[in-house]
């Protein structure tokens, strides 16, 4: 231990070993600071861009252009600070130049056109590449529509900034209207279910489902694909997450009855009148459990018709006896 002590103190009596120590500790600590990006490190703060945006004296509305689909709106460039530490992006982790990034080096005023913001370049590449190498991108790009961008489901109910989080129960409630607006059909037919009927009174909590709930949200396949979240193999699965013990009858359960579409009557009739040319179709139209629940609904329906039918009838000619019974003791009195 001694010698090891006059070894160092003899060393660093050499000035010139001890200028080149001094200097590789500096140069060292050059390279570890430059290893960090100057974001992390010096990064602008989000209270110094609330100074202005929050305050609706500072800042105004402006016109924007969408640049995918070319939509032209009016925006407002305050900021609700209140919601936007509720959204998604407002964690304490999270700066605004971290999508406004060409704001990076900018102090005070800047100038209004920032370039647009690139929610899949910037953070969210997986869930978009899923999403688009998708069979449902896919099956929208054949026929000619439109795929939406990411602000379309994940937007703020004041602003697009406020990302909210998938819990948020207005969120919840806009993916309904927004996967109806493209699946008319199925939004109905969701309306006619249970979970549908308790969302429509405005209970969007955890414990309904919703259309991401069941379909998923960036992979949404087919149910007939056996990789769907509803596909024989993972249905158990998935109503297992709101239904413990969900089995084999259980998964039966009709999600979009369509007893009340004239259009699954249309096509039962197009199949009994086809039934000698492809009998398979209307065999897979009996055997579904569909069929059943439109059954019901139709015996239901017409048990009430004839009651009430009956019930009418048979008032009609009580009133129409007591009027004639009434004419006939008229007469008599004046007889």
């Amino acid at each position: 231990m001694v010698s090891l002590s006059k070894t160092t103190t003899e060393v660093f009596k050499d000035s010139k070993i001890c200028k080149l120590v001094i200097i590789s500790c500096f140069i060292s600590c050059l390279i570890f600071i430059s290893s960090f990006s100057s974001n992390s490190l010096f990064a602008q703060e989000n209270s110094d861009c609330m100074e202005c945006h929050a305050d609706p004296a500072e800042v105004a509305s402006k016109v924007r252009v969408d640049h995918v689909t070319g939509e032209v709106e009016i925006v407002t460039m305050v900021v609700d600070e209140e919601e936007y530490h509720a959204s998604a992006h407002g964690g304490e982790d999270f700066y605004c130049i971290d999508c406004h990034s060409d704001l990076e080096d900018s102090e005070g005023e800047h100038y209004p056109n920032l370039q647009p913001v690139d929610c899949v370049t910037f953070c969210h590449d997986d869930p978009a590449a899923t999403f688009l190498e998708g069979s449902h991108a896919s099956l929208m790009q054949e026929k000619g529509v439109q795929l939406p961008t990411c602000k379309y489901c994940h937007t703020g109910q004041k602003s697009k900034m406020n990302t909210p989080r998938a819990d948020n129960l207005e969120h919840r409630g806009d993916t309904i209207e927004k996967c109806g607006g493209c699946h008319e059909k199925y939004y109905r037919s969701y309306r006619n279910n249970l979970h549908g009927q308790v969302t429509a009174m405005g209970y969007v909590g955890l414990d309904i489902a919703t259309c991401v709930d069941c379909h998923g949200q960036h992979t949404i396949l087919n149910s007939a694909d056996p990789e769907s979240t509803l596909g024989p193999e993972k249905a158990k699965e998935t109503c297992g997450k709101c239904h413990p013990g969900a089995g084999n009858s259980f998964v039966k359960h009709v999600a979009h009855p369509a007893y009340k579409d004239v259009g699954y009557y249309k096509s039962a009739l197009i199949a009994l009148k086809n039934i000698r040319k492809d009998p398979a179709e209307i065999k897979s139209i009996v055997k579904s459990p569909q069929t059943l629940l439109t059954v019901l609904f139709v015996a239901y329906v017409g048990l009430l018709v004839v009651t009430f039918a009956q019930f009418g009838t048979h008032m009609l000619l009580s009133w129409l006896g007591s009027i004639l019974d009434d004419r006939k003791e008229n007469k008599s009195d004046h007889g």
